[in-house]
């Protein structure tokens, strides 16, 4: 039932004018469990142009996702406490505010694919949101610097995947070199990877890969019959690819 709830809230929707994320908005979003047991809030495609109003949220979530909107930044957020995951895939967004870390203490996830992120000093705030694990800005055009992947590992001292890779140690070994060694790089110890078991996903902790790939699948689903493929998938403990 939880995960119906979740299809429902992902289906499709039609067109919709620009609208300001209101409070009566914000809680008649659909609500539900998603595939990796998190309390999540839906607010894709209702072309929202900025952040406000989250407040009446209560932090009831755990994962906020505004894709498919017209944001052009990420700030005016109030405290979060409970919010690990934030997703704003296809939005407009350059610019993220700084000081997110005090607001957003447990967040772990930030997915900002295909928006429009251009310098490495636009990336410079992650750095005060030290507790993130997994982070993707692919297809923002700072994707494409020479030293993007090396300058977010060195923002973010206990990452472990950028843009759905796994961050390597002689990666974190170059950016140190490159950028300077964060004081808190010795908490960058690598967990020891699980050996997928078939069948049983959900009685087992996830290895950062498959949480990643859980995430990004859960992210780009775009259709009733994609939802259904992936439901599938999880029942029977497959990771998607």
């Amino acid at each position: 039932a939880l995960f119906s709830a979740w299809l429902l809230g992902r289906g499709l929707r039609g067109s919709r004018i620009d609208m300001r994320l209101t409070a009566e908005l914000v809680r008649n979003a659909p609500a539900y469990m998603n595939p990796l047991g998190e309390r999540e809030l839906n607010l894709r495609g209702f072309k929202i142009p900025a952040i406000e109003n989250l407040g009446v949220t209560q932090d009831h979530y755990q994962l906020l996702d505004f894709s498919d909107n017209e944001l052009e930044n990420i700030s005016n957020l109030p405290k979060l406490k409970r919010l690990e995951t934030f997703v704003a895939n296809n939005n407009k967004i350059s610019q993220i505010a700084r000081g997110l870390g005090s607001l957003l203490p447990k967040l772990q996830n930030l997915i900002l694919t295909n928006n429009k992120i251009e310098s490495l000093e636009d990336l410079s705030p992650l750095g005060d949101i030290p507790t993130l694990i997994r982070v993707s800005f692919g297809g923002n055009p700072v994707a494409k610097h020479r030293h993007y992947r090396f300058y977010v590992i060195h923002k973010l001292p206990k990452l472990r995947v950028l843009d759905f890779q796994k961050v390597k140690p002689k990666e974190r070994d170059a950016a140190n070199k490159l950028f300077g060694k964060s004081e808190d790089s010795k908490k960058n110890m690598e967990e020891e990877e699980t050996k997928i078991t078939p069948g049983v996903i959900k009685k087992r902790k996830l290895t950062e890969e498959e949480r990643a790939k859980i995430l990004e699948a859960i992210a780009n689903t775009s259709s009733m019959e994609e939802m259904k493929r992936l439901e599938l998938q999880l029942y029977k403990g497959e990771i998607p690819e």
